[in-house]
């Protein structure tokens, strides 16, 4: 018999729908011993989940959204303590990559079931992401992008004009190998390389740029609709020739799962990255302003155990070209 705890956020999107009772019963049905531990408002997840795994605990199942989950993950780095994900939150992104059921009862039994996975993590500049680190237009207007779910037109307002007043960067990049081999798309007709370290460097404008794990973030945006996260690799994507309302437009046509290809849009895949620039350029990691510039990126392979039972999969493989 094993030792679970069902970390439970009341606040998040959906749970107010799923008693944290239901759930724990539907844990059981795999012969563990669950306890609940439900979070208040000012309970710091990373701190609820790493109390649990100091009271001793085989597994941790957080129920909420992507922020519950990877509060949790994040504490379940590199630890022998396995993740389960109950998804019930708004957009679920970390489930969704994961492949994990979006039904409550479905995951739980997932977890029950006891076959165990295991993913990687980003790191910035020694900080975990699941999802993505962005940089730029995405990271000026990301925090709006929050508060605009709670609703209010002024904020929509301000969104935008951020957004429109927001420049063209100059990103420098560094690459752990050379640009031939982690081009996977959309090469600019002439790249602005370095003479040092052998074709490893360039240097380009672009209104924002995106490192992801895994193939969604945000609104369920399929940024990198290749990415899995198990699979030793991140994947750059530099959004370098569009005005304000086409990128717009990419981000509405990739939204809720659906992907697209444009060659706008240059796409490298490396285990590790820098990215600098004369100027301190926004950043958010998750969804969460950082104050990190300039970034030293890498992926930490094989870094956290997760349910899950089927092998992970790409959005290529479910998701159809719009």
């Amino acid at each position: 018999m094993t030792n679970g705890i069902l970390l439970y956020n009341p606040g998040a999107g959906s749970s107010a729908g799923v008693a944290a009772e239901d759930l724990s019963t539907w844990l059981r049905a795999g012969g563990s011993d669950v306890r609940i531990r439900q979070l208040s408002q000012n309970d710091d997840p990373e701190a609820v989940a790493r109390e649990c795994m100091d009271g001793g605990c085989d597994w941790i199942a957080a129920a909420g959204g992507d922020g519950t989950v990877e509060a949790v993950a994040r504490t379940l780095l590199d630890s022998a303590v396995v993740l389960g994900v109950i998804p019930c939150g708004t957009y679920n992104n970390f489930a969704l990559s994961l492949g994990a059921p979006s039904d409550p009862k479905e995951a739980c039994e997932v977890i029950a079931r006891g076959s165990i996975r295991i993913i990687d993590a980003g790191f910035a500049n020694g900080e975990p992401f699941f999802e993505c680190a962005g940089m730029g237009l995405d990271a000026a207007v990301f925090p709006l992008g929050e508060e605009i779910k709670s609703g209010g037109f002024l904020k929509w307002i301000d969104f935008f004009r951020r957004a429109y007043r927001y420049p063209k960067q100059r990103f420098e990049f560094t690459l752990d190998r050379p640009i031939r081999e982690a081009l996977v798309s959309g090469a600019p007709r002439r790249w602005r390389t370095s003479r040092r370290a052998r074709g490893q460097s360039f240097h380009i404008h672009a209104l924002m740029v995106t490192v992801s794990n895994g193939p969604y973030y945000g609104m369920n945006f399929t940024v990198a609709p290749g990415a899995r996260l198990d699979d030793g690799l991140l994947t750059i994507n530099i959004f370098r020739r569009f005005n304000k309302l086409e990128l717009w437009w990419h981000f509405m046509s990739i939204s809720s799962g659906r992907r697209v290809y444009s060659p706008q849009v240059t796409t490298l895949r490396v285990a590790g990255c820098e990215i600098t620039g004369p100027q301190k350029i926004p950043v958010h990691l998750d969804g969460t302003p950082s104050n990190h510039w300039p970034l030293a990126i890498e992926v930490k392979k094989s870094a956290l155990k997760v349910f899950g039972d089927a092998p992970l999969k790409s959005s290529d493989s479910d998701v159809s070209k719009t």
